[in-house]
């Protein structure tokens, strides 16, 4: 097996398990018939990032970005399902979903009828694709505040990161390697994301571990 074929399948065995996070709380809302705790921004803003990317791994001829986005983009769909027919602000979700359809039109129409040669629709799509991944690598610095403030890590998982930290270091690799900087560009925080994570998971353990009084 060639080098690329190795990181290829690499990259798209840790990036789907990163997309399989969602799963627990999936389950957990299956068994309790509650949303309680679980977010559904997140499964929207994964499943735009998915539908964008398998859009351009098209354009790109690229079957490792459209295999991961593709499965990414169908399990975010099944959380998305699971949380509207539970939450009682299944309205409000429906509502962001239609609004995220409409804007992934609106692209479509704008790339197709104003852009149209196939080179500048790719480098369009590619970076409007980055630019949501970055989006979502930085949206969770509330997160970050709110540890750092209380001293907490009890919001981190330590599995999500690690899986984070994994993907998008193969990712920034994989961009590297096929000289693609729409895809090493915007990995590049999602791994200094995680790393900081770990390190206030590490800098906070005794806190986390300290009895209450």
């Amino acid at each position: 097996m060639e080098w690329m074929q190795i990181l290829s399948l690499t990259t798209t065995l840790f990036t789907i398990g990163m997309f399989m996070a969602g799963i627990p709380d999936c389950l957990i809302v299956l068994k309790t018939g509650s949303t309680e705790n679980v977010m559904f921004l997140p499964f929207l803003m994964t499943n735009l990032n998915n539908i964008l990317w398998t859009s351009y791994g098209y354009l790109k001829s690229d079957p490792t970005i459209i295999t991961v986005n593709a499965v990414g983009s169908f399990l975010q769909t099944c959380y998305m399902i699971v949380f509207m027919v539970y939450s009682p602000t299944r309205v409000q979700a429906f509502q962001r979903t239609v609004l995220a359809c409409v804007a992934m039109v609106s692209l479509y129409l704008y790339l197709s009828m104003y852009v149209g040669e196939i080179n500048a629709i790719i480098n369009q799509l590619g970076f409007v694709c980055s630019s949501v991944t970055v989006l979502m690598y930085i949206s969770p610095l509330a997160e970050i505040v709110t540890v750092i403030q209380t001293k907490s890590t009890s919001s981190i998982s330590l599995p999500l990161t690690i899986s984070t930290l994994c993907a998008s270091s193969l990712w920034v690799l994989y961009g590297t390697c096929v000289s693609d900087l729409y895809i090493l560009v915007p990995n590049v925080p999602g791994v200094f994301s995680s790393l900081f994570r770990i390190f206030l998971l590490w800098k906070y353990k005794d806190a986390a571990t300290k009895p209450l009084a």
